[in-house]
């Protein structure tokens, strides 16, 4: 049974997402007022993108910023080829690090580099002391804005930096502002983000010893601790 529904209910990534997560085949759909893009997933892998003439990692730099449209998700249907061999996470973050650097000559956003908030990255420091395995947490604006950053083993910060720059610009680009919870499994490292308020969103990190369902508790009671008034 095909599924249907709108970009402004589900937003960009987590619709990628979602055939992702429940291991699904199939082929989703996207169509806007700028074209049609059909993604095609192999037991929640996204193997094969198409977008006018061009396919793989490069329809989702071009179309990674949707926010409106219309899709369908048909179960069952196979790719006939595959232009796609990289871990769906790891793609997403490549397009929108592309997309970013694409960018650069374009004017930089209003307000400027924004000072560490000395007592709140105190608060996280004691966060992260109480939170067994995680080894990294930061808040960003929805600008993408460094706000506050616990501190970290140098060894950890070296293995997040090939990161951060492509998690600020998921924040910053994100339709409207990052809610709930989204989850980047690498080989060596965990990461895992949340909606603070309209403003604030927070970024928390593991090794990979850390199961994602335990970074998911560890993410709910810091956001729940960061949020309380």
């Amino acid at each position: 049974m095909a599924i249907n529904g709108t970009l402004s209910d589900i937003g960009f990534v987590s619709l990628l997402q979602f055939p992702n997560s429940s291991r699904k085949t199939g082929l989703l759909t996207v169509i806007t007022i700028d074209g049609k893009a059909e993604f095609y997933y192999k037991k929640g892998e996204l193997v094969h993108a198409t977008y006018g003439k061009k396919m793989g990692n490069e329809v989702l730099v071009d179309i990674v910023d949707w926010t409106e449209g219309q899709f369908t998700f048909e179960p069952g249907l196979e790719p006939k080829e595959t232009s796609i061999t990289d871990d769906l996470h790891h793609v997403l973050m490549w397009a929108l690090k592309e997309r970013d650097e694409r960018k650069k000559d374009q004017d930089e956003k209003a307000g400027g580099p924004v000072e560490l908030d000395a007592e709140l990255s105190e608060r996280l420091d004691e966060l992260m002391k109480s939170a067994s395995g995680i080894e990294y947490i930061c808040i960003v604006t929805t600008l993408g804005q460094l706000v506050a950053r616990a501190i970290s083993d140098s060894s950890f910060l070296q293995a997040i930096e090939p990161f951060s720059e492509s998690i600020t610009c998921f924040i910053s680009e994100y339709p409207g502002k990052v809610t709930g919870k989204v989850f980047i499994e690498g080989a060596n490292i965990s990461i895992a983000i949340s909606g603070l308020d309209e403003k604030q969103t927070v970024v928390i990190s593991a090794g990979p010893e850390m199961k994602l369902g335990r970074l998911s508790m560890a993410l709910g009671r810091i956001t729940r601790d960061l949020t309380e008034v």
